[in-house]
């Protein structure tokens, strides 16, 4: 995985290839499209997960998994036949 790192005035971040960030020295405030902000309450941090295959979401303001869904449009199938979705379907 290739690493870039970044310098600024008070933050140094980490960016990976998958473009999801890595802060080193400071919180999240937003994530990357197709991640979602999740805090841990009881240490007051915040990091950026990535939204379950297939799922995505829109914008890096995304807080918590109810931000992402599954693309209108996305195929699959199981045991009952396929199927497609009609609309973005939420977590």
């Amino acid at each position: 995985m290739k690493k870039i790192l970044i310098g600024m005035a008070m933050a140094v971040f980490s960016v990976n290839a998958y473009g999801a960030c890595e802060a080193t020295t400071k919180d999240y405030t937003s994530c990357n499209s197709g991640y979602y902000l999740m805090t841990d309450y009881a240490s007051g941090t915040s990091s950026c997960w990535s939204c379950p295959s297939p799922g995505s979401a829109s914008d890096g303001g995304t807080s918590g998994i109810s931000g992402c869904y599954i693309p209108s449009g996305t195929t699959g199938s199981d045991g009952s036949g396929s199927y497609t979705y009609s609309g973005n379907c939420y977590y």
